[in-house]
C-alpha cells in the first residue's frame, strides 16, 4: 500500500533513501532507508556528529549523488528534472569546503557566482552591498587567497544567499565565525524564512544553536532518531537541552528503536490526513508535477524561478560561458607559474631544441700516430685537410700508449699511419695492379674509433672520409709525370640533384615537425590534465554544477580558453622554428598553423578526458606523464617509422600524432597540398581524434556530474 503524505507545503521530502559505497564485504551504508520532511518557509537543522552521512544527504538532494533506492522530491520535482532548477538558481548552497577561487577577489567571487544564476546588474550590486554589510566581510577588492578562514567561509555564505533562492542549504555555515556574527547569520535566515521568500536546511556542529530552528532532525548512522520541532524535543525527553536529548535518543537507538519509533511517528507529518493528501509513489511518476499545488499562494517566493519555463534552458548558456571564461583568464593572469608555463616555456623548448639537436659534434679529441720518415711528408698534408674544429689531434709517438689512452676515455679514437706511407701511396698508385697486399697496408691509414656514441661515430667518419677525399684529390692534381685524372680518386657513385630538401639538411630538420606538434599537444596535456581535479578536489566543480552550469557550458568555456592560449603558443612556435632559427618551410603556412591547432585541440581533449577521470592530482600526473615516452618514441619523432619492428609499427599508425608529423614534414619539406595523401591522412586523423576525445570527454564529464 503506497504511503501518504500531507505535501500542502512541502519543500523537500525524502523517502527511504538508501546510499552506499564499495561492494562485498568492503560494503559500506551511509544512508539507510532514511525520510525527512521539510516544510516551505521553515528553517530545518540537520544535526549529527561527522560521518553520519549528513553531507551525502545534501549531496544526494541536490542531484550530485546517485543513491541506490528511494526517492527525493524538492517542490514536487526529483532533483535534475528539466526546466526545475536544482541544481541550478532555484538552490543555494554552501559547501563544507570553502569552495572558493583564491585568485578572485570578494567582487569578482559574487559576479562570478551571480553571472551563473543569472542575476542582472542591478540586482547584483545591490545584493552585494547587502551581503557586504550583513557579512561584515572585508574590501570587495581583497583576494580570496589573502583572508582569513572565517573571513573565507563569510564569502562562501555570501555566494550561497547571493540570489535570494527559494531552497537554501548550508554545510557548516557557522564553522569559524564569531559569536555576534552567527547571531546575526540565524536572524537573517529566520527573517528570509518568517517572510516566505525561501526554505532553510542547515547542518551544524553547534547543536545548541539549532534551538532556533523551525524542525530539528537528529542523524546517526544513515538513519534519522527523529524529526521535530527543538522544544518538543526537549519537552518530550524532558532534557534542558538538544545536545542531552541527541546523547539520550543515540544510547536508545544502540539498544532499542522501539521509543524513538513511536516518538518519531507521533511528530512528524508522514501520516497526517487532511486536504492535499497525495500518494507519495503517484508525486514520483508525476515529474511535471506543478510546484504551485505544493506551495500555499500565501507562501509563494517574491523571487520565482521564471528560467524553468524557457525553452532556452537546454541550451549552453552564453552569460555562463561567458562567465566561466572570465574565471579562467582570471586564474590564469594571477598566476604567475601558469604564465610562465603558458608562453615562455615554449620559446625555451624551441630555443633549446634548435640551438641543441642537428648541429654537427665538434672538438672531438683523437689521438695521431703519425710514424711517416718519408720526406714526401703525405701522411701530413691529409693531416692538414681535417677540420680543426671537429677534430683536436693529439700527436703520439707510440701506438700502444695513444690506444691505452683512447681506452681510459681520454680520445674517441686513435689515427694510425706507418713508418712507408708516403712511398707506399705513391706505388699504390704507379703500380695499379700489380700492387701487392704490404705496399696497400703501409698506404692505409689506420683509424679505430669509440662507437658507444653511435652519432659521433658516424660524425668522425664523415670528417675523415672527406678530409680524405680532399687530400686524394690534391695528391692527384700535384702529380705532373705520369698525370694522374684526379677523378680517380672519387667513388664511382653520384648523387644529383636532392629531389626534396636540400644538401645541407641535418637531423633538426628532420625532428622540426614532431617538435613543433609535441609541444604544443603536451602543453594543452599539462595546461588541462589537472583543470577539474583540482576543482573537484576544492569543491569548487560541484558548486559550479549546483550553480546550474552545464557540462557543454563547461566544455565549451574552457575549449575556447585553451584555443586562446594555443593560438599564442602556435604563434610563438612558428616564429622562433621558421624566421629565428630558419627552418625550411615549402609549403602553406595556412596547413601548418591549422594542423598544429589540431594537435593543440588533441592534447586538450586528452586532458579533459584525464582530468575528467583521475580523482587525485597524483593520478593525473601520471596517467599524463605515462603518455609521454609512447607518443615521442611510437610517432615517428626522433626516428623513422621505418626503423620501428612491424608489430610495434601497428601501435605507432594509430598513435594521435604518427599521421600529423608526417603530414608536417610533407607540408614544410616537400611543399605538398591536401592533394596527396600524406598531408590529406594526416588532416583527417587529426580530426578523428580530437572528435573522439572530445564526446569521451563531454561524456566522461556528464556523468561525473
Amino acid at each position: 500500500m503506497a504511503s501518504t503524505v500531507n505535501t500542502g507545503n512541502a519543500a523537500l521530502i525524502v523517502r527511504d533513501i538508501h546510499k552506499h559505497y564499495g561492494s562485498g564485504k568492503n560494503k559500506l551504508s551511509v544512508l539507510d532507508g532514511l525520510n525527512m520532511t521539510v516544510h516551505q518557509g521553515s528553517i530545518y537543522g540537520l544535526l549529527g556528529a561527522s560521518g553520519c552521512g549528513k553531507t551525502t544527504l545534501l549531496r544526494c538532494c541536490l542531484g550530485r549523488l546517485r543513491f541506490e533506492s528511494g526517492n527525493i522530491l524538492i517542490c514536487g520535482k526529483p532533483p535534475l528534472t528539466r526546466g526545475h532548477g536544482v541544481p541550478g538558481p532555484m538552490v543555494g548552497y554552501m559547501p563544507q569546503e570553502t569552495a572558493l577561487y583564491s585568485e578572485f577577489t570578494i567582487n569578482e567571487t559574487l559576479t562570478y557566482f551571480g553571472t551563473l544564476c543569472k542575476m542582472s546588474k542591478e540586482s547584483l550590486h545591490t545584493r552585494k552591498q547587502f551581503l557586504l554589510e550583513l557579512l561584515h566581510l572585508p574590501e570587495p577588492k581583497s583576494l580570496i587567497s589573502n583572508l582569513s578562514g572565517g573571513q573565507k567561509r563569510r564569502v562562501s555564505f555570501a555566494v550561497a544567499l547571493l540570489h535570494s533562492p527559494e531552497l537554501l542549504i548550508l554545510d557548516e555555515p557557522t564553522v569559524g565565525v564569531d559569536p555576534m556574527l552567527r547571531m546575526r547569520i540565524w536572524e537573517h535566515l529566520i527573517n528570509l524564512t518568517r517572510e516566505g521568500k525561501a526554505t532553510v536546511i542547515i547542518t551544524t556542529h553547534y547543536i545548541e544553536e539549532a534551538r532556533q530552528a523551525d524542525c530539528v532532525g537528529l542523524m546517526r548512522s544513515g538513519k534519522l532518531l527523529s524529526e521535530s520541532p527543538p522544544q518538543d524535543l526537549m519537552s518530550y525527553h524532558q532534557m534542558q537541552t538538544l545536545e542531552g536529548v541527541f546523547l539520550k535518543l543515540c544510547m536508545k537507538e544502540s539498544t532499542s528503536n522501539e521509543e524513538v519509533a513511536t516518538f518519531s511517528s507521533h511528530h512528524t507529518s508522514m501520516n497526517v490526513q487532511g486536504d492535499g493528501e497525495l500518494h507519495f509513489d503517484e508525486m514520483i511518476k508525476e515529474n511535471t508535477t506543478d510546484t504551485s499545488r505544493l506551495i500555499p499562494d500565501d507562501s509563494k517566493p517574491t523571487v520565482s524561478f521564471k528560467q524553468s519555463c524557457s525553452k532556452l534552458e537546454f541550451l549552453p548558456s552564453s552569460s555562463n560561458i561567458a562567465a566561466m571564461m572570465f574565471k579562467s583568464f582570471i586564474r590564469l593572469i594571477r598566476n604567475p607559474g601558469s604564465i610562465v608555463f603558458s608562453f615562455l616555456i615554449p620559446v625555451v623548448e624551441v630555443c633549446l631544441f634548435c640551438l641543441c639537436i642537428g648541429n654537427p659534434p665538434a672538438g672531438l679529441h683523437m689521438a695521431v700516430v703519425n710514424l711517416d720518415t718519408s720526406p714526401l711528408n703525405y701522411s701530413q698534408r691529409f693531416l692538414w685537410h681535417l677540420d680543426n674544429k671537429t677534430i683536436i689531434q693529439h700527436p703520439y709517438d707510440n701506438f700502444t700508449s695513444a690506444f691505452e689512452d683512447a681506452r681510459n676515455g681520454k680520445y674517441w679514437g686513435t689515427i694510425y699511419m706507418a713508418p712507408t706511407y708516403s712511398t707506399d701511396l705513391v706505388k699504390r698508385f704507379l703500380e695499379g695492379t700489380k700492387v701487392d697486399n704490404e705496399t696497400i697496408e703501409g698506404s692505409t691509414i689506420h683509424v679505430q674509433l669509440d662507437l658507444t656514441n653511435q652519432q659521433i661515430a658516424l660524425s668522425l667518419e664523415q670528417t675523415l672520409s672527406l678530409a680524405y677525399q680532399q687530400f686524394i684529390t690534391d695528391l692527384l692534381s700535384s702529380i705532373k709525370v705520369p698525370k694522374i685524372n684526379p677523378e680517380i680518386a672519387q667513388l664511382p657513385l653520384q648523387f644529383g640533384s636532392p629531389i626534396y630538401g636540400t644538401q645541407d639538411s641535418d637531423f633538426t630538420d628532420f625532428m622540426a615537425p614532431g617538435v613543433i606538434l609535441s609541444i604544443i599537444f603536451f602543453l594543452a596535456v599539462a595546461l588541462t590534465s589537472l583543470t577539474f581535479v583540482m576543482d573537484r578536489k576544492e569543491g569548487l566543480l560541484e558548486r559550479t554544477w549546483v550553480a546550474g552550469a552545464s557540462a557543454t557550458e563547461v566544455m565549451v568555456a574552457h575549449v575556447a580558453v585553451q584555443f586562446v592560449i594555443m593560438s599564442v603558443q602556435t604563434t610563438v612556435v612558428l616564429i622562433f622554428i621558421l624566421l629565428v632559427f630558419d627552418v625550411p618551410n615549402e609549403g602553406s603556412l595556412f596547413l601548418v598553423i591549422l594542423l598544429t591547432l589540431l594537435q593543440g585541440l588533441i592534447g586538450m581533449a586528452f586532458g579533459l578526458m584525464v582530468s575528467s577521470v583521475c580523482d587525485s592530482e597524483i593520478s593525473a600526473m601520471q596517467f599524463s606523464l605515462g603518455s609521454f615516452y609512447p607518443l615521442i618514441l611510437l610517432s615517428g619523432i626522433i626516428w623513422p617509422l621505418e626503423g620501428i619492428p612491424y608489430p610495434l609499427r601497428y601501435f605507432s599508425q594509430i598513435m594521435p600524432q604518427t599521421y600529423a608529423i608526417e603530414c608536417l614534414r610533407s607540408v614544410l619539406g616537400r611543399g605538398w597540398s591536401l592533394n596527396f595523401f600524406d598531408v590529406y591522412m594526416g588532416f583527417v586523423t587529426s580530426f578523428a581524434w580530437a572528435f573522439v576525445l572530445l564526446s569521451l570527454s563531454a561524456l566522461m564529464i556528464h556523468l561525473r556530474r
